[in-house]
């Protein structure tokens, strides 16, 4: 069972009056525990792999440390020990698959749990939440991890996501990876202007720097021009100046501004 339930007397009880045994993780603030092993930081367990064990009537007690310290108690197990493998850091630098010892009772719990703990196992895999000491904002950002997890467990499930023959089934690393590009989307940081970019290409006439100069010749100002022919003024005019960088003759200064400010200049 999950450790918000497990306790000695709620074990005791059972293994007593009902003749059921369990076994669980559990907190280190419980009662009845012994406080000399749980505890933050218990003596003789301060490498992967180390452990001690307690025993009391029907329960057994043990902390086993791995990345961090597991604190367990069962009325199923003794005190045997296995093995389990892990990626283990050299001095190199390189990951080596090693095996560390481990209580049985932990391997077993390991293996049979489900629900409620191997939620809470996936979601803090990938995590993203910071501290904060504003508690609407940690029960919020934790449903959108369950949802995520949920998410992936029923795409497992799904027959029209199944792998096909060979291939390994989707992680959650992948599958986390794939709800946080979709959840971006197209947004993307910038220095001034911040959201979702258009998906049209922006004309260089209206992002780039551009400056007036003089053709030398006389022609038709092209936004008077284009707006003649869509019947938005009745008259255009000829100029020699213009943006020499877009190649269009414009009146200064309106035609030149409205160029390079409007995209819908006609």
């Amino acid at each position: 069972m999950d450790n918000y339930f497990t306790s000695p007397t709620l074990f005791t009880d059972l293994f007593e009056h009902f003749n059921t045994a369990a076994c669980g993780t559990v907190r280190i603030n419980r009662r009845e525990l012994p406080k000399d092993i749980m505890k933050k930081n218990p003596e003789g367990v301060t490498n992967r792999g180390d452990m001690q064990f307690r025993q009391k009537d029907a329960v057994a007690a043990v902390v086993w440390k791995d990345k961090k310290n597991v604190n367990l108690i069962s009325s199923i197990h003794d005190f045997s020990v296995g093995a389990v493998q892990r990626n283990v850091q050299q001095a190199d630098g390189i990951f080596q698959r090693q095996e560390i010892p481990c209580p049985q009772m932990i391997s077993d719990y390991t293996q049979y749990m489900g629900g409620v703990d191997r939620a809470d196992q996936y979601i803090q895999y990938y995590v993203f939440q910071h501290k904060t000491l504003k508690w609407p904002k940690r029960i919020f950002f934790t449903m959108i991890e369950m949802l995520k997890f949920n998410a992936f467990r029923l795409f497992l499930a799904s027959p029209h996501h199944q792998p096909g023959p060979g291939k390994r089934p989707l992680t959650f690393l992948k599958f986390s990876k794939g709800v946080a590009a979709g959840l971006i989307g197209g947004y993307t940081g910038g220095s001034v202007r911040k959201g979702r970019p258009s998906l049209v290409p922006v004309d260089d006439r209206l992002t780039q720097r551009h400056l007036p100069g003089s053709f030398g010749n006389k022609s038709w100002c092209h936004v008077c021009h284009m707006r003649v022919k869509n019947n938005q003024q009745d008259t255009r005019r000829q100029t020699k100046y213009g943006c020499l960088d877009c190649g269009k003759h414009l009146c200064l200064p309106e035609c030149f501004t409205v160029f390079h400010s409007v995209k819908s200049y006609c």
